[in-house]
């Protein structure tokens, strides 16, 4: 992947659109928002990420241009075995939308996959798809270890999970071929680990103060080397081929950032993946 075709996958992030989101808790206002759209639309980024617990305020997106387009995550219930239920609950959902691109549904937690209950909610989701409600259905995922089962059991299209330059459990696991090679696509987040891998004061904090060496490691590396942190983590991403890749900002300056950032060459980087999941997992976070 090179830097052009980076940019054309990049996803609009918005859980800290309505509600207080990352490691510096920051909840943009409605004004902020409304730049970043407008930003985005004048590059060329057309997708935003949402879910249904993010639309807190409902009227975010309905005055949005009509080229957006959406990828959103359910927590389903019990109650979504029925067709019926499952139907009228997504079409209530998607009026938060000013379109009918709907191009990701996705599982915000996959708990209920692993039930017989889960299996017809997914039945029915696979209805509605044929329906062209959305394009594809997806798993929103933290670990990679609920793969081994979903897999096997699901014909999903779409898996979403992190990956940073300290957590690459996508690829260590061997899951990123694994997905590549059966055609189901790889979407990304936190690649900047919720602000935690670019802003040093964060580190700083009482729960982070176990991992100051760390990102005492890390931010020096950067500065020795003359190199911005957004630029070292999206270069990172140019050595494979992620299908998308979901980008969460505070402002219109971070957008503008990332798309004019500057390529790190490969001897400037290094090896910094870890596999401590009460830093890399951000529920685990206190």
């Amino acid at each position: 992947m090179n830097k052009a075709q980076l940019i054309k996958r990049l996803v609009i992030g918005s859980a800290n659109f309505t509600q207080k989101y990352g490691a510096d808790r920051i909840k943009l206002n409605y004004k902020e928002n409304k730049k970043i759209l407008k930003l985005a639309k004048n590059i060329g980024i057309y997708e935003i990420d949402t879910a249904k617990t993010y639309l807190k305020s409902k009227d975010i997106f309905l005055d949005i241009d009509k080229k957006f387009k959406f990828s959103t995550k359910i927590i389903p219930n019990s109650k979504w075995v029925s067709l019926e239920f499952c139907q009228k609950t997504l079409e209530n959902h998607f009026k938060s939308f000013n379109t009918n691109k709907i191009e990701t549904l996705l599982f915000h937690d996959t708990k209920i996959l692993f039930t017989k209950k889960g299996m017809k909610i997914f039945k029915n989701l696979e209805v509605l798809k044929k329906k062209k409600y959305f394009k594809k259905i997806g798993l929103s995922i933290y670990d990679t270890s609920c793969l081994n089962y979903l897999n096997s059991n699901y014909n999903f299209d779409v898996v979403q999970c992190p990956y940073n330059i300290l957590d690459k459990r996508i690829l260590t696991t061997g899951w990123y071929d694994k997905l590549k090679n059966q055609g189901i696509e790889t979407h990304i987040r936190s690649i900047f680990l919720q602000g935690l891998l670019v802003n040093k004061s964060f580190y700083k904090k009482f729960y982070f103060k176990k991992w100051q060496k760390l990102f005492f490691n890390w931010f020096q590396n950067l500065e020795s080397n003359n190199i911005s942190p957004i630029d070292y983590c999206l270069s990172d991403l140019l050595n494979f081929d992620f299908d998308k890749i979901i980008i969460g900002i505070n402002n219109s300056e971070n957008l503008k950032e990332i798309i004019n950032f500057k390529t790190v060459k490969k001897n400037k980087m290094k090896n910094f993946n870890i596999s401590d999941t009460k830093l890399i997992d951000p529920r685990n976070w206190k």
